[in-house]
């Protein structure tokens, strides 16, 4: 069963059961109401009758009472079984709903003096639940007489039912109507949430078979409409992912097959030099490109080895107070033969005493090391590289220490600027072709910061420069 069928029948059973629930509540509701009304009506007419009677009573006119007992009946009937009075003298004035004589006899008995108030329910010889009232006319002090009234109880159970009877043709229709109009809804509304959802299956599809090309053009606003056009961003970042991949395994292709080739070249030329007269310094020359070579080659694979224990949260911190001023002006001496090399230019600026902080020495020289090589990687010939570093930072507060590594190279476009530390991510525009890398350095820069507890972040000019910043708690 599909899920369009599922919430139809699902939300028809919810729906036949509230409207069973409510049409109940309303049957019995209506019909507590219906007998109350009879109920006050049968009381208003007693009381009508008893008043009607009083000023006749009064001045002895039985005839005018006699007529109020007729009309009572007559006005009532067949609610009305039968009313009376039975005066002082014992006489009684009657009326009665049939002209059953027998039952007429029976019925007349029953109009007799009471000296309160009293409402009694009894059955008739007919069966007939009859609700009988009688109240007793007390005159000067004196009780003068009393009246009596038979109501149908039958009846009223007849005009009840009759009531009910049409109020229930019309909530059947109503019921009916609700029911149905209810089903077509849900079916609709079901209809128009599983189709984006096809839409969205079939694009899943699509992906597992590789293909990214996918968009879905929903044009909604609700929570369907957020869903696919999270799908849509989800299926953009894969692909983008895919492509930084795709440079990341061509990147990864180019960093071993240099060294490669180079070690492998210079072994042969080595193992020539065993059969011929080379000096001793041509010889040193092609050990010294094969060490070269080799460090690459090592460093390439640790920063690999590295960002996987970063990313399964295994890389192992070793902190200690030290000295982050002596760690920027060892990474400055370090690079300066090969910045003179490159005509470039690199240094220090640290104007103020740099408090010791806790860190591990050799993961913050591998991160310095890194924002460095990058900037000298994006800086033209005759360009400066400045490292900065300062007692306490500007955004993070006192609580923080803070280290500049500066460049006047090419810059990085401001709508990538925050997408650097991204793994394998790779600036696509600049001034002039920048040399290919893996991508990983500054995503390792990130992590190691993180697990510091501190922050990292780049803000650039294009053509301009760049500046990378990072702060360490003190």
């Amino acid at each position: 069963m599909n899920l369009r069928a599922k919430l139809t029948l699902f939300v028809s059973f919810l729906l036949l059961l509230v409207i069973v629930v409510v049409s109940y509540n309303i049957f019995v509701t209506q019909k507590k109401i219906l007998t109350q009304q009879i109920s006050e009506t049968r009381s208003r007419a007693f009381k009508s009758f008893v008043s009607m009677c009083n000023e006749a009573i009064k001045v002895r006119d039985d005839i005018q009472v006699n007529n109020a007992v007729k009309l009572l009946v007559s006005t009532y009937k067949p609610s009305v079984v039968y009313a009376g009075y039975i005066n002082l003298n014992n006489a009684v004035m009657y009326a009665s709903r049939d002209e059953d004589r027998n039952m007429d006899s029976v019925l007349k008995a029953r109009i007799k003096k009471a000296s309160k108030d009293y409402i009694e329910i009894y059955s008739s010889l007919t069966g007939e639940q009859i609700c009988e009232f009688a109240t007793p006319f007390f005159f000067q002090g004196e009780n003068v007489g009393t009246f009596v009234v038979g109501f149908s109880q039958d009846k009223m159970k007849e005009q009840i039912d009759e009531s009910i009877s049409i109020m229930l043709s019309k909530i059947k229709v109503i019921v009916i109507v609700t029911f149905i109009f209810g089903v077509l809804l849900v079916y609709f509304l079901g209809y128009s949430f599983v189709k984006p959802i096809k839409i969205l299956t079939v694009a899943a599809e699509e992906i597992t078979k590789g293909n990214l090309d996918v968009e879905i053009k929903v044009n909604r606003k609700d929570e369907i409409g957020i869903l696919s056009n999270t799908f849509n961003n989800m299926t953009k970042q894969i692909k983008e992912l895919d492509t930084m991949k795709d440079s990341f395994v061509s990147s990864v292709s180019h960093e071993l097959r240099s060294p490669l080739s180079a070690i492998d070249g210079y072994c042969d030329l080595l193992i020539e030099y065993v059969n011929k007269d080379y000096s001793k310094e041509q010889q040193l020359k092609g050990l010294q490109i094969i060490k070269q070579a080799t460090v690459r080659l090592t460093n390439f694979i640790n920063n690999i080895l590295d960002l996987a224990k970063m990313k399964a949260n295994k890389l192992e911190i070793k902190k200690t107070d030290a000295d982050i001023t002596a760690v920027i002006e060892e990474i400055v001496s370090l690079y300066e033969p090969l910045a003179a090399q490159q005509k470039k230019r690199i240094y220090s600026e640290i104007k103020e005493e740099i408090p010791f902080i806790n860190m591990d020495i050799e993961r913050i020289k591998q991160v310095v090391t890194n924002l460095v090589s990058n900037a000298m990687k994006f800086t033209k010939e005759n360009g400066n590289v400045v490292l900065k570093a300062f007692p306490n930072s500007e955004g993070y507060g006192n609580d923080y220490i803070e280290v500049w590594v500066q460049d006047d190279g090419v810059g990085i476009p401001k709508q990538q600027v925050d997408l650097v530390f991204q793994k394998f991510y790779q600036v696509k525009e600049g001034e002039f072709k920048k040399p290919k890398g893996t991508g990983l350095g500054l995503t390792i820069v990130f992590e190691i910061i993180k697990l510091h507890n501190g922050h990292v972040w780049a803000e650039s000019d294009l053509g301009k420069g760049t500046t990378f910043k990072f702060v360490l708690p003190k």
